[in-house]
């Protein structure tokens, strides 16, 4: 049902009216699909910057996505700030409440003020393009992949894949301290293969005291398929 079939008194018409124009006013940030994924990066980054991207890959309607939204959400979109962009396949922001569906679902979370949302559809298809990249296919899992940025382009050919479901534990404190490691240390990296080495180094034990587990370093097939992506030179 539709805010326009709902009776509202004349009292109140006036409120729906704002309320309706304040809605489409807004700019609405479409979920991340891989065209949407080229589109952000190719805006925000110059074409000679050097950093690590990335990608999380985590389905809302799962009890366990909902949870760790819920816990670490917010704190993990501040956190990373400048430091490091991680965009969630799926995800976008700003979807008018009246078109919210049960593919489309506005994020439960204290201080959503952003309307984040996902989008199943655009999680399935940034899903399957990234099986037409990796060897390994998305297991429906709860997954971060890193990927280098350079010359303008995503290069999965240097990726890491971590499995964070195989990292749980109370509290989520392996995922968390893993998250806040890899903002501190992504900045000065600018480089999947240099983190990969220093998350297995004693240092990250003063974030985590156990060995991460679930990670994949490059698995890429021969060929890439997303426009904007390619193999190094």
């Amino acid at each position: 049902m539709t805010l326009d079939a709902i009776h509202i008194p004349n009292t109140r018409q006036k409120e729906r009216e704002k309320y309706l124009t304040n809605c489409e006013k807004a700019r609405r940030i479409h979920a991340l699909d891989v065209k949407e994924l080229n589109s952000a990066v190719s805006d925000r980054y110059d074409r000679s910057e050097k950093r690590i991207v990335g990608i999380m890959l985590a389905r809302y309607d799962l009890p366990l996505t909902q949870t760790i939204i819920d816990s670490c959400y917010l704190y993990w979109h501040y956190n990373t700030d400048k430091k490091l962009d991680v965009f969630w396949a799926g995800y976008g922001e700003y979807l008018c409440p009246d078109e919210a569906s049960s593919d489309k679902i506005i994020l439960r979370f204290d201080g959503n003020k952003d309307r984040v949302y996902f989008d199943r559809k655009a999680f399935i298809s940034i899903k399957n393009e990234f099986n037409g990249i990796f060897k390994k296919p998305y297991q429906d899992k709860i997954e971060l992949v890193l990927v280098n940025y350079r010359d303008g382009k995503l290069r999965f050919d240097e990726s890491m894949k971590i499995d964070l479901e195989k990292n749980l534990d109370p509290d989520f404190a392996t995922i968390r301290g893993l998250m806040e490691f890899i903002t501190n240390e992504s900045s000065p990296t600018y480089d999947v293969a240099s983190l990969a080495s220093k998350i297995r180094s004693e240092r990250f034990k003063d974030y985590v005291k156990r060995q991460i587990k679930g990670i994949t370093l490059s698995d890429i097939k021969g060929s890439l398929s997303i426009v904007g992506v390619k193999k190094s030179d």
